[in-house]
């Protein structure tokens, strides 16, 4: 018992320094772990939110949900009604020309990438300033 106090009382700096890690690393686990049960919370939630929204039609809305949607409606220009959405939904799209798919597109600019020479024949500038220091004054 004697020994590990003269011990502690010679390397006082790294005990101390280890237990103020493990605080740090305690405080940054509980921190974690608290921010991600909030964003569970709130994913459970706008999970919530977005069942309701696709589940409930217009003949089952209630009177207490329609102040709700005229109310977001209200404060947002780009809030849709259930009705908005499903007339768009309804109507049928158009066709729309499409060109390439982005995979196609990456492809090919990898490949023109690749196909381009790696180097050229004229010096860099920075080689040409590093060959300008090397060479003697009087050259």
């Amino acid at each position: 018992m004697i020994e590990f106090s003269s011990w502690t009382q010679v390397n006082w700096y790294a005990v101390g320094t280890l237990l103020t890690q493990l605080g740090f690393l305690i405080a940054g686990v509980w921190f974690a772990h608290s921010i991600l049960k909030i964003i569970r919370s709130f994913q459970e939630q706008v999970g919530a939110l977005l069942k309701l929204s696709i589940s409930a039609g217009p003949a089952e809305a209630r009177p207490e949900a329609t102040g709700l949607k005229r109310s977001l409606a209200e404060t947002s220009p780009y809030w849709l009604t259930p009705s908005e959405t499903q007339i768009a939904s309804q109507t049928a799209p158009e066709q729309v020309e499409s060109g390439p798919s982005r995979f196609v597109v990456a492809w090919h600019a990898l490949l023109h990438w690749l196909q381009t020479p790696m180097n050229t024949s004229r010096l860099a500038p920075w080689r040409r300033v590093i060959h300008w220091l090397q060479a003697p004054a009087g050259h």
